[in-house]
């Protein structure tokens, strides 16, 4: 006879699953997971991979108002097969970006990535809040583009291109069985092709379950600020809060006491 075990449920249990998405305290028939949950995992798997292999419509492109722009990848067997060709833009690209806005204050960007569910569901939402917010705090805004089967070091190649003081590059990201629509956003100041990983700040977790993307938009628009006011992102940007900090917490301890 199968038998079925479900975990005994406490009041410290409930407040653990209250707090992540996380499979805990499934249960489970015999040695396999119990139908509910296994069906709930082939549901969450499928959509994970639907996020992978599926294009972003070029309807919802034209709707956002994107200049729509190609990497090598010229499908998204050959952009998971091949890294490389999708943080090189394709020559077509090229002269589209050349009619473009050059040396804005603030390049946005997005691409797919590894997930087009994550730009179909959030995408639109973050870039016209986002746009809004920049524009209210008077930035110099490019030509808004999107890439289709980009990655996130494309952005420097852009950079390379239109020369703006910041790129912030919205990307979908790698989905998992939590969910298969979170975007990031890569920002950076004066990207080039010798851009490298640590030069790059991120906001990452932007969806319905994790940071909201009008508190995004919000975050990435202050983001967007500290790097041109200090003209730095990544380490360098890191760098500069904590000579900040060093010197209020100098400031503080010789500031004399009251007598």
């Amino acid at each position: 006879m199968t038998t079925t075990t479900t975990p005994r449920r406490s009041a410290a249990l409930a407040a653990l699953l209250a707090t992540t998405p996380a499979r805990l305290a499934i249960g489970r028939t015999g040695p396999r997971l119990a139908t509910a949950e296994y069906l709930r995992f082939l549901a969450d798997h499928a959509r994970a991979r639907d996020a992978v292999f599926t294009e972003v419509p070029t309807a919802l492109v034209k709707k956002l108002g994107l200049t729509e722009i190609a990497t090598r990848a010229a499908t998204r067997v050959a952009y998971l097969q091949e890294p490389a060709l999708g943080r090189a833009l394709a020559p077509s690209a090229r002269t589209r970006l050349a009619r473009c806005r050059q040396r804005p204050e603030v390049q946005l960007v997005l691409t797919d990535g590894l997930s087009s569910a994550a730009i179909v569901a959030h995408g639109g939402a973050l870039l016209r809040t986002l746009t809004r917010t920049l524009t209210t705090r008077r930035h110099r805004l490019g030509t808004p583009l999107f890439v289709r089967n980009g990655r996130v070091r494309v952005q420097d190649e852009i950079g390379q291109i239109l020369r703006p003081e910041v790129c912030c590059l919205i990307v979908g990201e790698r989905p998992g069985l939590a969910t298969a629509s979170s975007l990031s956003a890569y920002v950076i100041y004066r990207p080039t092709r010798a851009s490298a990983e640590p030069d790059r700040t991120l906001i990452s977790n932007i969806h319905e379950g994790g940071l909201p993307p009008a508190a995004a938009a919000r975050q990435i628009a202050d983001l967007v600020d500290e790097c041109l006011r200090r003209g730095a992102s990544g380490a360098a940007l890191a760098a500069a809060r904590a000579a900040d900090d060093d010197r209020d917490t100098t400031t503080s301890t010789r500031r004399p006491r009251p007598r």
